[in-house]
């Protein structure tokens, strides 16, 4: 080959491998964006199957929707911010998540409870503003009142292990 067509291949090359290197990654359906995220403009899904473990012990008795803001919540070891959508009287129930939970109200009111087993009078309600969070492992459950809007952050994996109400909680490391 001469020196000019070696010269024009990795010009090309070098075009090629710039214009790659430039063009954003595919949006994955309801994934992550780059960027700020307006009130209303969040790309709502259904939670992935992958991210619900077992059966719930109580009815749901209403949707929900995620809308996943930054990160990879499935990913381990990478962080992650998420929007949990859901109608007034949904249920969440008793679960527990191997990382640790931030959760923030953004809109309505957050009714929330420790425990494997389902108690109404045991219920904590958390405001709009209002802020929780949960320790690996933490038994809980929590409803909607209103329909709401709570924000999660954390590291993944983000899973949902729902338990029944004789789950014993986590084994105690008795070392």
């Amino acid at each position: 080959m001469t020196k000019q067509r070696l010269g024009v291949l990795g010009g090309c090359v070098l075009l090629a491998v710039a214009g790659w290197a430039q063009t954003p990654p595919a949006k994955q359906n309801g994934g992550a964006t780059s960027g700020p995220v307006m009130p209303g403009s969040e790309q709502w899904i259904d939670i992935p199957a992958a991210a619900l473990v077992g059966t719930p012990s109580v009815d749901m008795g209403g949707t929900l929707k995620i809308a996943i803001l930054q990160g990879d919540p499935m990913t381990a070891g990478r962080s992650y911010t998420l929007r949990l959508s859901c109608t007034d009287g949904t249920k969440i129930a008793p679960h527990w998540h191997p990382t640790a939970e931030n959760v923030t109200v953004i809109k309505g009111t957050f009714l929330l409870g420790m425990g494997a087993k389902w108690n109404d009078a045991a219920m904590k309600e958390i405001p709009v503003g209002g802020f929780a969070s949960a320790p690996p492992q933490m038994r809980h459950y929590a409803q909607c009142k209103g329909d709401g809007v709570v924000q999660v952050n954390g590291i993944a994996p983000f899973l949902v292990n729902f338990v029944g109400p004789d789950d014993p909680g986590p084994a105690k490391n008795t070392n």
